[in-house]
């Protein structure tokens, strides 16, 4: 880069430099960039400043770009001598506004087009949020859905819905509050909670009401009238779509509370094909903790399922437990024996409490009963079906599913 008057702005010019006339300058700098030593340039020009930063005096080049803002030319600065190029090319800006070409700028006129963006922003995020508010308040009108009847519902309706509603039942009980504060504690596995959320919805007894909040919600619109509305099922708040019976709603929500089966044709059937499946997930809530405490990496298949299923023909969950304790137990330490691998030894796990169960029921061993434990506590399916339906409380895990109860 040719070092020349005309080719440089002087307009700004830094006042440790302001004594020296343009020639001067040009001078200067063609002895920095010559190699010339520049502690002695410093004393010949009587330039106060570091040796190091003596180049980001010089006056900038100007180049043919003009400013999008003022329409002045842009400038480029100097670099060190130590550059292999005496020029930043990367920098461009312009003296007479403080514009630079990146979008990092915080010239006055680019703060001003950032602000009004943002402004722009707001206020398209507040007309897609009052449509989308709109939207919901359209689609969940209680008039547009008509009402479940109380006597209709199913022992899996009511006892499920027992579970949702002494879990998250507001306080004025004329909605269910978001489940997310409750997760985990409606049924002991991850795929039965969902199952037991889902079965509801999809049967319309409980609906997405319109006091949730409108973050748990998202909308694909297709056009004007065609929509698609997904939501968080822990998320939303939720109305309770039923009729009363007797067009009571409160004495509907304390039926609901507290159910009574017992009076049903099928009532021992029901609990009893119940009492299995949350026996069942239990014990895979417990083998799954035992396995992740331990740090293996496992996903129960049909294999565990039928497994357990079988166990629970003999035991209970509490005595399961103890199954599944000394098997992951004993495939740790065979493991960190070094005697097998890590895959081995979590896969072993399943075959160690299926070969247990076995010994155990052949040579007539009375296995012990191990207690819940402070991370896996009961939870509100276990404390509804046990105590307030069965009426039969701890023993729904101290002892084995069984339809005679």
């Amino acid at each position: 880069m040719e070092i020349t008057v005309e080719n440089m702005d002087f307009s700004n010019l830094d006042k440790r430099i302001s004594h020296l006339t343009k020639e001067q300058i040009v001078n200067l700098m063609e002895k920095y960039y010559g190699g010339e030593k520049v502690a002695k340039i410093l004393e010949e020009y009587k330039i106060k400043i570091s040796v190091s930063q003596l180049y980001s005096l010089f006056p900038p080049i100007i180049t043919d770009e003009v400013c999008i803002h003022c329409e002045s030319n842009m400038v480029k600065p100097w670099q060190s001598k130590s550059w292999s190029s005496f020029v930043n090319e990367n920098r461009k800006y312009c003296i007479n506004c403080g514009h630079e070409n990146s979008r990092y700028c915080n010239c006055d006129y680019c703060e001003e087009i950032k602000r009004k963006k943002i402004l722009e922003e707001q206020e398209k995020q507040k007309k897609i949020i009052e449509q989308k508010r709109a939207t919901l308040a359209s689609f969940y009108d209680e008039s547009n859905w008509t009402l479940k009847l109380e006597r209709e519902l199913t022992l899996e309706d009511r006892l499920y819905l027992a579970v949702i509603l002494r879990s998250s039942l507001s306080e004025n009980t004329m909605y269910i509050e978001a489940l997310e504060s409750n997760k985990n504690l409606l049924a002991p596995t991850d795929d039965f909670e969902i199952e037991l959320i889902k079965t509801l919805t999809g049967r319309k007894v409980i609906v997405p009401h319109v006091l949730s909040d409108i973050n748990a919600f998202e909308i694909e619109y297709k056009d004007d009238e065609d929509f698609q509305i997904t939501y968080g099922i822990y998320k939303v708040r939720y109305r309770i779509n039923i009729e009363p019976d007797d067009l009571d709603y409160n004495a509907m929500i304390k039926r609901l509370l507290y159910p009574n089966f017992s009076a049903e044709e099928n009532f021992k059937e029901f609990c009893y094909e119940m009492w299995k499946k949350i026996s069942l997930n239990e014990c895979l809530d417990y083998l799954l903790y035992q396995m992740r405490k331990v740090g293996y990496s496992f996903n129960p298949g049909d294999k565990t399922i039928r497994v357990f299923e079988n166990l629970l023909e003999h035991f209970s969950v509490a005595q399961i437990y103890g199954i599944i304790y000394r098997a992951v137990a004993n495939s740790t330490q065979r493991y960190q024996a070094g005697e097998i691998t890590k895959i081995h030894a979590q896969n072993s796990v399943i075959s160690s409490c299926e070969s247990h169960g076995q010994r155990a029921l052949a040579q007539g061993w009375k296995l012990s009963n191990y207690s819940r434990i402070r991370d896996l506590p009961e939870t509100y399916i276990s404390l509804v079906l046990f105590t307030s339906i069965m009426q039969i409380a701890e023993l729904g895990f101290s002892e084995k599913p069984t339809p005679n109860f």
